[in-house]
């Protein structure tokens, strides 16, 4: 996949407390980022999240994040977001890049790569 945003894949470290209060080390990857979708392209939910972030309206993409690429902050007109993941979205307009227009690829098996100990 090609576009003008990279994504990078170096490791980060995570600390935390565990349930008996010792202090854990965990040092992850990002995944690979899946889809072509980037910040300001226009999408459409394919399902409902709640009454205020309803299937087949349009929200624009407002952030990904490096360490999860596959997850979106969309973003309404009145400036309220929420996350969604890639494959809960259709794209609907998208900026141009490079003369070509990308489609995203098919919904993978489940990501569990980044969920918490």
């Amino acid at each position: 996949m090609s576009n003008s945003i990279q994504f990078p894949r170096n490791r980060y470290t995570v600390w935390y407390k565990d349930q008996a209060g010792e202090v854990k080390k965990i040092v992850r990857r990002p995944p690979e980022k899946l889809h072509d979708i980037l910040p300001t392209d226009v999408v459409e939910l394919k399902q409902s999240k709640n009454e205020d972030w309803v299937e087949n309206s349009d929200y624009s993409v407002k952030h990904i994040s490096w360490k999860n690429p596959n997850v979106l902050q969309l973003s309404k007109e009145d400036g309220e977001t929420t996350f969604v993941n890639y494959t809960d979205v259709s794209v609907r307009d998208r900026i141009i890049r490079d003369g070509v227009i990308y489609e995203p690829k098919d919904d993978p098996v489940s990501n569990k790569y980044l969920g918490w100990p």
